[in-house]
């Protein structure tokens, strides 16, 4: 098949009649669906169902990812926000481009949010809340896929959207190809990191770049049958909810089989109707005789504009590390949120740098009242805790944290959940170490610890000086330091302001040897000796398509797509897998780091358990 690159849809004046492009069509699709049997509002809802795949195989000693799906929940609010609208609102007196809508169901109350926690059970055909039509099972096995497939029987969804790191990709295309067993007439959407990291714009030319590791080429070139129908990258709220939009445009009653290159055709028309073209990224589709590549390059939103990723799912995460609620032995209830989703620093080894992301969506730092709004609400829904997701809080800002706790502190006066709710970030040893703003540093840990953050998770990588020389991680050159004695200053700044620290460690990179590794191990254990660290996180680098290191060690070719059995010691890592690992360190290597951190930091170190202590089937 070829790839076929379309012109880009661009923000255009939206004509007078701005369904005038469409007009006899949108009337011809209400009179066929008006004609159709049965309840006719009924007739008019696609089902639709979510998914987070999963990175891990098995029960036993694998990381699972704890916390909630948000990068799946942020990609849906867009479509769940029309449906949600369109459903509540009832069919337009004239036709419209969305009489016929993804059947998201409707926003789930108060009472259902403050009740639901914990891993979801039931079907969603049987659940009629926004909350209810996503499927989360972390762990990929038996139990699992038996769980997937009487979802897909019960639901038989008309499109299934997968959500996937990586690390996850192999166990998508497993998934989507049981979709199209159970549900033949079904697409399959395919979004997420992987996707992200897969499928970019090369700067200055805006050249679409397909990785040998896409979805799109690995089912292109054949090592995988052709599953996924249409796979969205960038920004995923504003692209799935025009290509959503698109198939329900060219639908017709019963929602039979729908043609992909008549849903990537009705893209450009449905994108003129908008009077402000939002979202920059690209939409795939698998057509009949070619790849279809849609670009689109429209305005970027910021994150005020877009509704709390929370607006249509329920709290059901918790975090060992907030403990202050005393509701579970495995944690209080935690909310995620997100004031930026990309990293303002450069490091070569991670996917979340601004190297990767070209247009981070953000809040403005003057928009710290409304972030504080938006906790308030979550503490409302339910939330004992909150962690903000941020590769680094605020961006490293110190005038926006400050002012993010004001607000927040101003709003807890008269609210008492708010009062009761403590929360975490991510910061860096150089952002806590900033010579320039000492005063502003001290007087912002001050506040985030008056303002309810009792936790603080930094990135260490490693403790030795050999491999610290060649990690490009921020501000490393305007504080010259000795790395290891910034790392303790930084633990010790933040503890002396009542705040625990946790770390997370990465071995693989430039630099590391056996010695290294030894050296990091007893370095971080001497930092758990003296308090100063409550928990400590081991990874092995892991190669993620696109990244500097990836591009600097030859891994062009990374292999997500096998589907294989992972075995320890890998399985005792997040997202390692035998071919993906940094090709500095052999099996022995990545044994002795698992069993001298786990002779040396004891109970410190991150349990390779999930920390909500639930399963799935």
């Amino acid at each position: 098949m070829d790839v076929v690159v379309r012109d880009p849809l661009l923000p255009e004046p939206v004509p007078a009649d701005p369904a005038g492009r469409l007009g006899d069509r949108l009337r011809l699709r209400r009179n066929a669906f008006t004609a159709a049997e049965g309840d006719q509002e009924a007739a008019l809802r696609f089902p639709v169902l979510a998914a987070l795949v999963p990175v891990a195989t098995n029960r036993g000693g694998e990381v699972a990812y704890p916390g909630d799906p948000m990068c799946l929940y942020s990609a849906l609010i867009s479509t769940v926000e029309r449906s949600a609208h369109r459903r509540a609102t009832g069919l337009p007196e004239q036709p419209d481009v969305d009489d016929v809508y993804p059947d998201w169901g409707h926003y789930p109350d108060v009472h259902y949010r403050r009740s639901q926690s914990g891993p979801r059970t039931g079907l969603a055909a049987e659940n009629p809340t926004t909350d209810g039509k996503v499927f989360d099972p972390r762990i990929w096995d038996a139990a699992a896929r038996s769980a997937f497939l009487a979802q897909l029987r019960a639901l038989r969804p008309k499109v299934l959207l997968l959500s996937a790191v990586s690390a996850g990709h192999r166990y998508a295309l497993e998934m989507a190809a049981d979709a199209k067993r159970e549900v033949p007439e079904c697409l399959v959407v395919l979004g997420g990191r992987h996707a992200d990291e897969t499928i970019r714009e090369e700067r200055g030319s805006g050249l679409v770049q397909l990785s040998w590791s896409s979805t799109v080429e690995v089912q292109r070139d054949g090592r995988s049958d052709r599953v996924v129908d249409f796979v969205v990258a960038g920004d995923g709220a504003p692209l799935l909810d025009l290509l959503l939009q698109a198939v329900g445009l060219v639908s017709e009653p019963g929602f039979a089989g729908t043609d992909v290159d008549a849903v990537m055709d009705a893209l450009a028309p449905l994108a003129a109707t908008r009077a402000d073209l939002a979202g920059v990224g690209n939409i795939v589709g698998f057509g009949t005789r070619d790849v279809l590549v849609q670009p689109v390059r429209g305005r970027a939103l910021s994150r005020s504009e877009l509704p709390s990723p929370y607006e249509a799912f329920s709290i059901r995460a918790r975090f060992g590390v907030f403990e202050q609620a005393g509701s579970s032995p495995h944690g209080s209830r935690t909310a995620h949120m997100m004031t930026l989703d990309a990293c303002p620093f450069k490091c070569t080894f991670c996917s979340e740098s601004s190297a990767m992301k070209r247009l981070p969506t953000r809040f403005a730092i003057t928009e710290s009242q409304e972030v504080a709004r938006r906790v308030r609400t979550l503490a409302d829904w339910g939330a004992e805790a909150l962690f903000f997701d941020d590769p680094v809080f605020w961006g490293g800002n110190w005038t926006a944290i400050n002012e993010f706790c004001r607000d927040l502190l101003a709003l807890a006066e008269s609210h008492r959940p708010l009062r009761e709710l403590e929360w975490g970030a991510q910061l860096t040893v150089d952002v806590v170490l900033n010579k320039a703003k000492r005063d502003e540093v001290a007087a912002g840990l001050d506040l985030m610890r008056e303002a309810g953050c009792t936790y603080i998770y930094i990135g260490i990588e490693s403790m030795s000086e050999q491999v610290m020389r060649h990690v490009k991680k921020n501000l490393l050159r305007r504080n010259p330091e000795p790395w290891v004695g910034k790392v303790r200053a930084a633990l010790e700044t933040i503890r002396d302001h009542g705040i625990r620290v946790g770390s997370s460690v990465l071995f693989g990179l430039d630099g590391e040897d056996r010695d290294t590794i030894a050296e990091t191990i007893e370095q971080i254990g001497l930092l758990i000796d003296d308090d100063l660290l409550i928990m400590a996180s081991p990874n092995i680098l892991t190669y993620h398509p696109g990244t500097g290191v990836a591009q600097e060690h030859g891994q062009d070719k990374l292999d997500y797509h096998s589907r294989r059995e992972n075995t320890p010691p890998y399985t005792f890592f997040e997202e390692a897998y035998p071919e993906v690992v940094s090709k500095l360190l052999t099996e022995d290597d990545i044994w002795y780091i698992h069993e001298t951190a786990e002779r040396r930091w004891g109970n410190v170190r991150n349990s390779a358990i999930d920390e909500s202590g639930v399963s799935v089937g």
